[in-house]
């Protein structure tokens, strides 16, 4: 019993013990964190408004300096629009800094730095003179200053008052130097506090540069810098391609205002503005430097700390090969002197695209206007901008619509001959224009039948040929049907190529007019572009896959050297469709093509039997006018070799005289073919 009661003494002091220790680890654990809820109530209440300010008054900053586009090169690395670097001054305006004081500073920076003053406006001259001036400004205000003091004139009202009776007089008291202190004047105000705008960029001299760069202590917000200027090591080629960007004074053009701003640009950025400079603007135009500003309570600046020091913008890799398209527009050239003496004085254009059939890049983009006198002008852009009727270069597309429908089957017969329809319309080949010729459909390409192909667009129609027939009333569905097979090689539809302003060609109704149906099938109503042209070939040569084109295909990530840096992303041709057709049937369109350049009855005989590696293709012949003046446009289309073709072309010359004699322009397509693979096998 004593036992018991004494092992129970013992447990009882334990339990206690514990009971101690627990409590005290508890009240040390309250203690802390009262001790935690005084401090954050002396850092909310009474410290709160305090943190608050330090708060508000630090900021980060996107600074508007000038950071270097990315360049743009060519497939094999070759540099085409590059960066020159060119000293440059700018000011930085403090927020509480006074119109008075960057007066000052103007005047003072006017005694080191000479200034073009074509760009004053009668508005800055007004400013000016009211600054200047201010005294003066109130004497010839009374009568405006009673006004607005009892609400008869709203500020805006009184100003526009004020402006309106400064001029000419006034103007006239303003010295060469004041012109100066104004020219940099209105610079340094342009734009918004803490953001540098560009004073001058233009023929800053060394001794300017130095001059300023030893007075920046009594220049504040004044600094040298370097700005950039884009630069072109191949002169005008693929100038139009390229596009242009903004001028530090220009900013954002105002027609691209809202498309930009929506991308967090600001207004003064410089910009892409045209073909590749802004189709790729988010990649080229770099990261501009990012500051974080300290202001006091007066919003002065007290500090300031560098969060990104900005870089230059992304190289842009292209799909052309730079020496193939140096050689395209000497063949083009060439080729332009050589029709011009043959009789083509009214020739106005001459345009070429070669590419990859099988991946979309495209290799080398020319184009030329040619005005009466023979004098030329680059039209690169004009391949995919600008649409031309192109005549029998399309029948390939006709053949495919025929298949489409069953209007036609794989070696089919017909006679190419003269047609006749009611109402006195009649129709025929060039080849054969008065007998009766059996031809299959490889033959009709081969000869380049016209008869052939709108015996097709008849069958599509649901109306075969016979001799006087009256042609269909309504051609509505028919005309959807040979458009729906022209459209999947290409023809008629934009490629999808990554450059904007791209056109679809020019593609009018068909209802009730059927001969314009039946010119449809030859290529003389729709018009497309030699960029179309291209894609149409390409689809063929590659067994019937319509692949987006491209001139992006690379985009690198920007160094510090001259160096490529590693690649961020590819540019890929999408495949937008496969032909509705069999591949006897692309085969057989194919075999066409092959025999139109090979064959001596073919129409492409004479320029493409003997190219280095064996082609195939198609010519074509459209009946167009000219000032009220009948002519033809000329094309070309093909590809190399026949067999796995590495190579597609299509070529426009517009405004040829109407044969005879016909003037070839296909050796073109000879001398890229023989150039390419000439030089691939070299390398």
């Amino acid at each position: 019993m004593l036992k018991r009661l004494k092992e129970k003494s013992n447990d009882e002091k334990i339990r206690n013990t514990m009971n101690k220790r627990i409590s005290f680890v508890f009240g040390v654990i309250v203690f802390i964190f009262a001790i935690i809820v005084l401090r954050l109530g002396y850092l909310q209440i009474a410290q709160g408004s305090h943190y608050k300010q330090l708060i508000k008054n630090s900021e980060n900053l996107t600074v508007n300096e000038a950071v270097p586009r990315g360049r743009i090169l060519d497939r094999n690395g070759k540099v085409l629009v590059d960066n020159a670097s060119k000293k440059a001054i700018t000011y930085s305006r403090g927020r509480k800094t006074s119109q008075s004081e960057v007066l000052d500073i103007a005047e003072k920076l006017s005694k080191l730095i000479k200034m073009d003053t074509a760009k004053i406006t009668e508005r800055d001259k007004q400013d000016f003179w009211i600054l200047k001036h201010p005294n003066k400004a109130e004497q010839l205000m009374k009568n405006e200053q009673s006004l607005l003091d009892d609400g008869s004139i709203s500020q805006d009202e009184y100003d526009d008052a004020l402006h309106k009776k400064i001029g000419e007089k006034q103007f006239d008291s303003f010295s060469d130097k004041d012109l100066q202190v104004l020219a940099i004047y209105r610079e340094m105000m342009a734009g918004s506090a803490l953001d540098p705008q560009m004073i001058k960029n233009e023929d800053v001299t060394d001794e300017e540069y130095a001059a300023v760069s030893q007075k920046l202590s009594d220049l504040p917000g004044v600094n040298t810098t370097m700005d950039w200027d884009r630069k072109y090591p191949y002169k005008d080629t693929l100038r139009g391609i390229f596009g242009d960007v903004s001028t530090t004074q220009e900013g954002i053009p105002k027609e691209l205002t809202e498309q930009y701003l929506s991308k967090g640009y600001s207004r003064n950025d410089r910009v892409g503005k045209s073909y590749l400079e802004y189709q790729y603007d988010d990649i080229l135009k770099g990261k501009k430097k990012e500051m974080k500003y300290t202001t006091d309570k007066s919003g002065e600046v007290i500090d300031s700390q560098v969060i990104h020091p900005g870089s230059r913008g992304d190289d842009l890799v292209l799909s052309i090969d730079i020496d193939l398209q140096k050689k395209t527009e000497e063949y083009l050239e060439k080729q332009i002197s050589k029709l011009r003496s043959e009789g083509a004085k009214n020739m106005d254009n001459a345009l070429v695209v070669v590419q990859n059939p099988n991946n979309g890049d495209i290799l080398a983009m020319a184009g030329k206007q040619i005005d009466k006198n023979g004098d030329l002008t680059d039209y690169d852009i004009g391949n995919f901008t600008s649409q031309y009727a192109v005549g029998s270069s399309v029948k390939g597309g006709t053949l495919l619509a025929g298949y489409q429908n069953d209007a036609i089957k794989v070696g089919e017969e017909m006679v190419d001959e003269p047609l006749t329809f009611s109402g006195g319309l009649s129709k025929r080949s060039y080849f054969n224009q008065d007998g009766k010729v059996t031809i299959d459909d490889k033959e009709a390409l081969m000869h380049s039948s016209n008869v052939y192909m709108i015996k097709t667009a008849l069958k599509i129609a649901g109306s075969p040929y016979t001799p006087n027939m009256s042609l269909p009333t309504d051609i509505s569905e028919a005309g959807q049907k040979l458009r729906k097979g022209l459209n999947q090689v290409g023809l008629g539809v934009k490629t999808g190529i990554d450059l904007p302003n791209e056109t679809s060609g020019q593609i009018e109704p068909l209802t009730d007019n059927p001969g314009n149906f039946l010119d449809l099938s030859i290529g003389q109503y729709d018009t497309y572009t030699p960029l179309q042209l291209s894609q149409y070939v390409s689809t063929i040569a590659n067994n019937g896959y319509r692949i987006q084109p491209h001139i992006g295909l690379e985009i690198r990530k920007a160094t510090n050297k001259d160096t490529l840096g590693p690649v961020k992303e590819k540019v890929k041709g999408n495949v937008l469709n496969k032909v509705n057709n069999t591949s006897d049937q692309i085969k057989q369109v194919q075999e066409g093509f092959k025999m139109a350049f090979n064959e001596k009855e073919g129409t492409g005989y004479q320029s493409f039997n003997d190219t280095t590696v064996p082609s195939a293709g198609k010519t074509g012949t459209a009946e167009v006018f000219q000032d009220g003046e009948p002519r033809v446009n000329s094309t070309y289309v093909g590809y190399a070799p026949i067999e796995n073709p590495k190579l597609a072309f299509s070529i426009v010359y517009t405004n040829h005289p109407v044969p005879e004699p016909w003037l070839n322009g296909g050796d073109l397509g000879r001398d890229i073919i023989n150039y390419y693979f000439k030089e691939k096998d070299k390398n």
